[in-house]
């Protein structure tokens, strides 16, 4: 029993101590002992206020009445209600209320001593700071160890930070040093590569009439077969074209048959489109016109003219298989009973026609297309006279001759050289413009890592890739440190992606550049840390529109305890609007 009454004669006698104290050294009520020196009088008793607005009586102060304008007066009474009360919360932490809360018959929690109450008129407050002093030290205690556990991992994560930046500076270092080498066999490849093809264009220039030369003998017996099929075809489209002008004149309009209107309706359609499509061929032909002189049919290439030649023929088939189709559809369709002799006779040079034509390939039966020999197969003579075969051949015994003489026989088919000069420098520039591509990406992704801000002590290089996750009732939040975040539900919303620290204090960072909400910004996300055990978010709130703030726990942020004590006193309350609580303020 006499034990269990120790705290409270202690208690009692640390008041009647302070107490006294107070009262020989004329505190005011309500000011804390450390700042005693600003409430003393001058020689003459007088006391200034502490905005300096003007010099009172010292025994003016407390005096329930409101002289100075920023109420630094009245300390102990409410009187101003713009000043700040003491509570000395003697086994608790000392605490400041504004003094418009003294005497206001609510005991506040910050005055755990009841002091604030101090008339006892409108209400008693019991002294509970023994209680609270006792819960708050033990949940300081608590605190504190959680602090020494993350911080024990904290180092941790500073060792592996500034061992793995040092390891990626050497590995950096090592790819910049060989990147020189790569980049000049890079160089030279490609000299090699410019020189073989400047010898390859040589050539070609050299033996440019030459080689057209003997283009046009290989090729001429294919011109004059594909224009001998173009003028069948012109000759079968011109037929069609002339049977269905008749149709469109001599038709009896007076049966009005369906499907000989729908023919000269189709009919009437594509003629339009010729019209139109032979405008803009001669308006292209105007312009080429003005740009340069029309070429002449012996200024053309041998190529040239077997392309144009089958360009036509393919066009001509085509809009002779329009117009096979129209009467076709007509022949199927017409009314039989009508014996219209314009429709008959249409009829007629379908069904003569017929026999000699692949509806659905658009192509004439038996007719397969020319095959064009390569230009290099000098032994692939089309169909020939033997005195123009003779002719082509000595051409193209020459022209290996001059390109094997310059290392360009591969230009030939019949050629020993399996591997051109050319395509050997283009595989070797291939691969060293590879390697060199691959060494910068390697370089840059090295100089991302090592250029990254992982706090003054490389602390978070250990959260690099870390992925968190947070689970609400509707979504998954995630962020992945230094890389992006996200709102998970049937499918990811980008929420942005790592930007920038926030302040210098390293426990904000910032996320931007996520999907764009409808109608609103892109969303983004800032990321608050404080100190914890494990690397864990405990949060997820929107306080803006698309604007996301998660709270995270982690040991990267807990600072040695040594360093915080020394900063501040938990047996001191800091004066409100002081620098030291200002301080204090822009920490938290």
């Amino acid at each position: 029993m006499r034990i269990a009454c120790i705290p409270i004669v202690i208690t009692l006698a640390l008041s009647l101590v302070q107490a006294d104290v107070s009262n020989n050294n004329k505190l005011p009520r309500g000011v804390a002992p450390s700042r005693a020196r600003v409430y003393t009088p001058d020689a003459k008793g007088q006391w200034t206020c502490l905005d300096g607005s003007k010099s009172i009586p010292f025994t003016a102060i407390n005096d329930d009445y409101c002289d100075c304008t920023d109420g630094s007066d009245e300390p102990g009474t409410s009187a101003c209600g713009t000043g700040y009360f003491h509570c000395q919360n003697i086994g608790h932490t000392p605490a400041y209320i504004k003094t418009s809360r003294l005497n206001d018959g609510v005991c506040d929690p910050e005055c755990c001593d009841g002091s604030d109450e101090f008339d006892g008129e409108k209400t008693h407050c019991p002294n509970s700071c023994q209680q609270v002093g006792a819960a708050s030290r033990k949940e300081r205690e608590m605190l504190e160890g959680i602090h020494r556990e993350g911080n024990k991992i904290r180092k941790e994560y500073v060792a592996f930070g500034q061992t793995s930046k040092k390891r990626l500076q050497e590995q950096l270092d090592k790819l910049q040093a060989a990147s020189a080498k790569v980049k000049q066999t890079a160089a030279d490849a490609k000299a090699e590569l410019d020189a073989a093809n400047a010898k390859l264009k040589e050539y070609l220039e050299s033996t440019k009439l030459e080689r057209e030369a003997a283009r046009l003998l290989q090729l001429a017996p294919l011109i004059e077969q594909q224009n001998g099929r173009l003028a069948h075809a012109t000759m079968i489209k011109i037929l069609f074209r002339e049977t269905l002008d008749e149709l469109k004149v001599k038709h009896n309009k007076n049966y009005h048959d369906l499907a000989v209107k729908s023919t000269i309706a189709g009919y009437d359609e594509y003629m339009e489109g010729r019209k139109k499509q032979q405008e803009d061929e001669d308006k292209e032909a105007a312009e080429n016109i003005v740009e340069e002189k029309e070429k002449k049919e012996e200024d053309r290439s041998a190529l040239e003219r077997m392309h144009s030649a089958q360009d036509a023929t393919y066009e001509t088939k085509k809009d002779i298989g329009l117009m096979f189709q129209l009467i076709k559809e007509m022949k199927e369709s017409h009314n039989t009973e009508y014996n219209d002799e314009a429709v008959l006779k249409a009829i007629k040079v379908l069904d003569d026609f017929a026999p000699t034509w692949e509806d659905s390939a658009n192509e004439f039966v038996g007719e397969d297309p020319i095959e064009i020999p390569d230009e290099d197969d000098g032994d692939k003579k089309a169909e020939a006279q033997p005195e123009e075969k003779e002719a082509l051949g000595g051409v193209y015994s020459r022209l290996r001759k001059s390109a094997s003489s310059v290392g360009l026989g591969f230009l030939f088919k019949n050629s020993k050289v399996t591997k051109s000069e050319i395509e050997i420098a283009q595989e070797a520039y291939n691969k060293a413009s590879e390697e060199e591509r691959k060494s910068l990406d390697e370089i840059q992704k090295l100089e991302k890592k090592v250029q990254t801000d992982y706090g003054p002590d490389e602390a978070f290089a250990k959260l690099v890739d870390q992925c968190i996750e947070f689970k609400d009732h509707e979504y998954t939040y995630s962020v992945c440190m230094f890389g992006d975040a996200k709102q998970k539900s049937h499918s990811d919303t980008s929420l942005g992606t790592f930007e920038s620290w926030e302040g210098d204090n390293y426990d904000t960072q910032l996320y931007t550049g996520g999907t764009k909400c409808w109608n609103g910004p892109e969303r983004s996300v800032k990321v608050t840390m404080t100190c914890g055990k494990e690397n864990k978010i405990l949060a997820v709130s929107e306080p803006s529109k698309c604007e996301y703030l998660y709270k995270m726990e982690t040991p990267a942020v807990c600072q040695d305890l040594s360093e915080s004590d020394n900063n501040s006193n938990p047996h001191e309350a800091v004066y409100p609007g002081s620098k030291q609580q200002q301080k204090k303020h822009d920490e938290l």
